[in-house]
């Protein structure tokens, strides 16, 4: 009777999860740090319930993502805890691995609840429709808010002072990619017309952030994702990929001063890195990745901040080129692999590269879905010029979009839409 009761009381938390991801996801446009706070709370009522279930543990399908992210959040607290200096001039590093170590963590629970059994229904599946709704008008008034009534240079959502408008580029691009999974799932006849509107719409909000990688990556993997339902689907007819085009180059026109402003911060940027000028946007980042791997080449176990800072100043001194990465080296390095590297060694890299591996197993294997293979490979072109793992406000908004993608890939597994 007791276990019987047990088992009610978990299920009945594993509601209250659910209500407090979908809250928390909601609010991430408009506050992250209370998406993370929520996210804690989750987290640590999913350490009870996974506790209790301990003995489904390793029989859970997203096993390895938990265990993965498990351990990434338990490194991340660990060096925290080992090098952590009050006064040091980069503490703000060391406070940005304890909580993205923490959000790691809780994600790691939240997740093994959500997929230890396909059988419960969590939720119910018209929420996700609510959510989605609401991120995108969020997003859209939001953007409509900061570029066209206050005349922002960039849209940054709320992120100003942290990540600002790069971390808001990435956020939108990751609810995207849940958006999509949703819209996939209407079964209305204006479907394909809401993913196009969605797509123009997200276009045009990465154009008013001027974040170079995001307004790259993102028509690609968009029109990746297409030509798959093409030739999966076989009715999506080249009409609609035509709207696309016209859609696409419509929202270049519109935004084309913008992204003429980006496109000259660029080609000044390259002209001054082969003068040896580093103090630009493009030549800080290029000289960050060359220090930081001159401060990471012989890191083989970890090292803290201000030790790897020593080794780069070490190095801008050989190659005074290099200065550009000083002024940015009390943060990180923009770049997943080089930040990761410079302060965690192997070890940390090999964390990275399991994670990478064990979502896109899930989301091949297991769910079946090209577009949560579409949202890893975001994460992964978006670590090439910036940092997944680090801080508060990018990590909680992916790691929102992965739970709530799973779970509700993850209870539509017998549906035939493209996932």
């Amino acid at each position: 009777m007791k276990t019987v009761k047990l088992a009610d009381f978990c299920s009945w938390l594993t509601q209250i999860i659910f209500i407090l991801c979908a809250v928390a996801f909601s609010t991430v446009i408009l506050d992250p740090n209370l998406s993370a706070k929520i996210l804690g709370v989750a987290g640590a009522t999913a350490l009870f319930v996974t506790v209790v279930n301990y003995r489904k543990i390793t029989s859970n399908k997203a096993f390895y993502i938990c265990l993965i992210l498990f351990l990434i959040g338990m490194c991340d607290m660990i060096w925290y805890g080992l090098f952590k200096d009050g006064k040091s001039p980069a503490i703000n590093s060391y406070r940005a691995y304890l909580e993205v170590g923490k959000i790691c963590l809780f994600g790691a629970f939240v997740l093994n609840v959500f997929t230890l059994q396909n059988d419960q229904k969590i939720g119910h599946y018209k929420v996700h429709y609510v959510i989605a709704a609401i991120l995108q008008l969020t997003i859209l008034g939001y953007a409509f808010y900061q570029g066209v009534w206050m005349h922002r240079p960039r849209v940054e959502f709320s992120l100003g002072g942290g990540t600002s408008a790069t971390g808001a580029a990435y956020t939108a691009v990751f609810i995207s990619c849940y958006t999509l999974a949703v819209l996939q799932h209407l079964k209305i006849r204006i479907r394909d017309l809401l993913i196009l509107m969605h797509f123009v719409s997200t276009l045009l909000v990465l154009i008013a952030t001027e974040t170079r990688a995001a307004i790259l990556v993102y028509p690609v993997i968009f029109m990746a994702l297409v030509l798959i339902k093409f030739f999966k689907e076989k009715h999506f007819t080249w009409k609609g990929i035509v709207v696309i085009g016209i859609a696409f180059f419509a929202g270049i026109l519109v935004m084309k001063d913008s992204l003429m402003h980006r496109y000259n911060d660029f080609n000044r940027d390259i002209s001054a890195y082969e003068k040896n000028d580093t103090y630009t946007s493009i030549g800080a980042r290029l000289a960050m990745w060359e220090t930081g791997y001159y401060s990471a080449k012989n890191n083989y176990l970890w090292q803290s901040t201000d030790q790897r800072n020593q080794l780069i100043k070490m190095t801008v001194e050989r190659d005074p080129g290099l200065k550009g990465a000083v002024p940015y080296m009390v943060g990180h390095l923009h770049n997943e692999i080089i930040e990761t590297w410079s302060l965690k060694g192997p070890s940390g890299l090999v964390l990275y590269f399991m994670f990478i591996i064990a979502v896109a197993w899930y989301a091949l294997r297991v769910v079946k879905s090209y577009i949560l293979l579409a949202f890893l490979v975001s994460m992964i072109m978006f670590g090439i010029s910036g940092v997944m793992f680090y801080s508060k406000t990018t990590p909680v908004a992916w790691m929102l979009t992965l739970l709530m993608s799973v779970l509700f890939l993850n209870q539509n597994l017998k549906s035939k839409a493209l996932k």
